[in-house]
C-alpha cells in the first residue's frame, strides 16, 4: 500500500527519471566520508520530484532508498547515499549544497549517489534509474526474501515468458562478436561418423560404432598418435569388448598403455594380431615392457616360408584337390604357429604364393 501511495504522489508532482548519469567524483575529492573517499567513481543521478519519497518508509524500517539500495547491491556495491538522508555518514551539508548547485537540481528532486569502482558504479547506475521508474508504476513484479525483523526485500525478479528462463542472480553479459567467434561448438556426433568415414576410411558401421562409443577420446589419441584409424577402432572397440567377455580386467587398462600397445604394432615391434595377448598381460599386471618384448621379434620372412611350405607339403593332396579353397583351412593351421608373431595379412598372402606354385 506504501509503494502505491508513493506512486500516486509521483504521478500527481509529474516525477520523472533522469536519463543522465553524472560524475560527480571530483566535487567530492577532500570529503571525510570514508567510503566516497576510496571510491574510484562516484556518479549521480537524478531523481525529478522524487524528494522526501525515497526516505518514506514503506515497511517497519525499510525505505524506498532500501529497495533501490537492494537492486544496486546486485552489481556489487554495498548501497547509495540519497539527499534524503544527507548530510550524514561524514557527506557534510556544503558538499550537499555544492552536489545540489553542480546539477541544478530543484528542492522538490532527489539525488542518489553510487560509489565504488568505475565499472559496478555504472551498473548501479542503471540499477537505481531502472527501480525510480519501477516507483512510477507501483509495486513491480519481483521475487522478495523475508527479514529477519518480518520484512521483505528485493531478490530477484519473477520469471516471465519473455525472460526465458535466465539466470536471474546476475546480471546479464553481453554477447560480443568476438566472444560468439571464439566459442567452440563440438561437432554433431552424425557428422563426425561422415568424417570417419570419409576421412579415415572406416566402413559406415564402424565410423557410426566409434562416433558414438565413449572409446572415442581414445580413438582420437590414437589416431593423432599416428595408430591407423581403423587398428584403432577396431582394437578399442572389438579388441577391448571381446577381452572383457573373456573375463579380461580390461578395466585395469590406461589409455597410455593401450596406445604403447598399438604404437609398436605401427613400428612393426609387434604384430596385430598379438595385441590382445599383450593386453591380456598387461591387464594381468606383466609391465607395458615386458608384455610388449615377449612378443617383439616375431617370425622373420624366412621362417614364415618354411612353415608355409611344411604345412602344404605335409596336405599336398588336399591342396591340390581343393586348390585356392585350401587356403581358409591352412590359413588357421599356419596361425596356430604363427598367431601374435606374424600379420595375418603376410601369412595369407605367402600362403597364397606357395599354394599358386604346387597346383
Amino acid at each position: 500500500m506504501n509503494l502505491l501511495a508513493i506512486r500516486d504522489e509521483l504521478l500527481a508532482r509529474h516525477a520523472s527519471v533522469s536519463e543522465e548519469t553524472h560524475d560527480v567524483t571530483a566535487l567530492f575529492a577532500g570529503t571525510k566520508s570514508s567510503i566516497l573517499k576510496k571510491a574510484k567513481a562516484i556518479l549521480a543521478v537524478v531523481l525529478h520530484g522524487y524528494a522526501g519519497l525515497v526516505g518514506r518508509e514503506i515497511q517497519p524500517g525499510r525505505r524506498l532508498g532500501s529497495e533501490i539500495s537492494d537492486y544496486v547491491k546486485k552489481c556489487g556495491l554495498g548501497g547509495i547515499f540519497h539527499t534524503d538522508e544527507l548530510p550524514a555518514y561524514g557527506v557534510t551539508a556544503d558538499e550537499v549544497e555544492s552536489l545540489r548547485r553542480h546539477l541544478g537540481v530543484a528542492d522538490e528532486d532527489a539525488v542518489i549517489l553510487i560509489a565504488g569502482d568505475r565499472k559496478k558504479a555504472e551498473c548501479g547506475a542503471k540499477q537505481v534509474s531502472h527501480r525510480a521508474r519501477l516507483a512510477l508504476e507501483g509495486v513491480p513484479e519481483e521475487t522478495r526474501k523475508m527479514l529477519e525483523e518480518g520484512s521483505t526485500a528485493y531478490m530477484r525478479p519473477l520469471p516471465g515468458a519473455a525472460r526465458m528462463y535466465p539466470e536471474t542472480d546476475v546480471f546479464p553479459v553481453a554477447i560480443t562478436g568476438a566472444l560468439w567467434d571464439a566459442v567452440g561448438v563440438p561437432e554433431l556426433l552424425s557428422d563426425l561418423a561422415v568424417r570417419f568415414e570419409t576421412g579415415y576410411g572406416l566402413d559406415a558401421a564402424l565410423a557410426h560404432q566409434v562416433a558414438y562409443s565413449e572409446s572415442l577420446p581414445l580413438f582420437r589419441a590414437a589416431v593423432d598418435a599416428g595408430i591407423r584409424p581403423n587398428l584403432a577402432a577396431r582394437t578399442v572397440l572389438a579388441t577391448l569388448k571381446e577381452l572383457g567377455r573373456d573375463g579380461v580386467a580390461v578395466e585395469r587398462l590406461a589409455p597410455a598403455e593401450i596406445l604403447a600397445v598399438l604404437q609398436a604394432v605401427e613400428n612393426e615391434t609387434v604384430a596385430k594380431e598379438a595385441v590382445p595377448e599383450i593386453l591380456t598381460g598387461i591387464a594381468a599386471g606383466t609391465p607395458v615392457a615386458d608384455a610388449i618384448g615377449a612378443h617383439a621379434g616375431g617370425m622373420s620372412d624366412t621362417d614364415l616360408a618354411a612353415l608355409v611350405q611344411t604345412i602344404v607339403a605335409d596336405r599336398i593332396e588336399f591342396v591340390r584337390e581343393k586348390g585356392m579353397r585350401a587356403l581358409g583351412p591352412l590359413m588357421g593351421l599356419v596361425m596356430e604357429e604363427a598367431r601374435g608373431k606374424v600379420d595375418g595379412k603376410k601369412v595369407s598372402e605367402a600362403l597364397r604364393q606357395e599354394i599358386s606354385r604346387v597346383i
